[in-house]
């Protein structure tokens, strides 16, 4: 165990020896404090408000340093295991439960034998409360995402169509490079480097991603004045309740 928390804590520091040679002249430790009217990409929240303020959160930060070192060494280990070996993502799953399902019969019927207490499995349940809020929470994203499937079904903005068509074509371009899997362990990576990388530069992020914005909106503004505008967009139809 002592040489597993030695290896975590040495691929902790020189993750964070490595990140903090990134060139950065302005960049601030810690944003939390900025105000969010100078805030441009995230707004009124801070990066670990977004990130839903738990441990996740926490991990993508690298808040808990051996909660995402532990996260990021133990899914590419499972990715590679399952990459070399052969075994589907289910197959591991069944195969792992099994295993753990049989530990705990052979240990609850020794210990009643023995008279010794037996594994300690907590009582599991969902509350009312917890599913209440988590269907709330869903119904919500999910109107959010009708409305902007509307919007861009009917050309009520050319905008945002265009970036849902730029979003898929990347998805599509990316996700025919990698197999799923893959897909998803990069994207654990990424989720464990970009957050802390901007939160970190936050200033110098914002500051080139608002002369970016800058220029997009001028060129979107010649295209819509010259192509888009011209455009017929259909009639707004009345909105159907499920």
């Amino acid at each position: 165990m002592s040489e597993q928390s030695e290896a975590a804590q040495t691929y902790v520091d020189a993750a964070e020896d490595t990140l903090s040679k990134l060139p950065a002249s302005q960049a601030a430790e810690y944003t939390s404090n900025k105000p969010s009217s100078q805030r441009f990409l995230t707004k009124d929240k801070t990066v670990h408000q977004l990130l839903g303020g738990g441990r996740a959160a926490d991990s993508a930060l690298w808040k808990d340093k051996y909660l995402s070192a532990g996260t990021l060494v133990g899914s590419t280990a499972i990715w590679f295991l399952l990459e070399k070996s052969g075994y589907t993502f289910l197959t591991l799953l069944c195969n792992i439960l099994m295993f753990g399902v049989v530990i705990l019969f052979v240990w609850a019927n020794v210990a009643a034998l023995l008279h010794r207490n037996g594994p300690p499995v907590p009582q599991l349940s969902l509350s009312e409360d917890f599913v209440i809020s988590t269907s709330s929470a869903v119904r919500i994203e999910l109107n959010k995402a009708l409305g902007v499937a509307r919007d861009v079904a009917l050309g009520k903005d050319f905008k945002l169509f265009l970036q849902v068509i730029a979003l898929l074509w990347v998805v599509s371009t990316v996700t025919s490079w990698f197999n799923f899997l893959t897909c998803i362990w990069i994207g654990i990576l990424l989720l464990h480097v970009v957050p802390f990388v901007y939160d970190k530069y936050e200033d110098v992020i914002d500051h080139h991603a608002r002369n970016a914005a800058d220029i997009a909106n001028v060129q979107y503004k010649k295209l819509d004045d010259a192509v888009l505008s011209k455009i017929p967009r259909a009639p707004a139809k009345q909105k159907k309740v499920l």
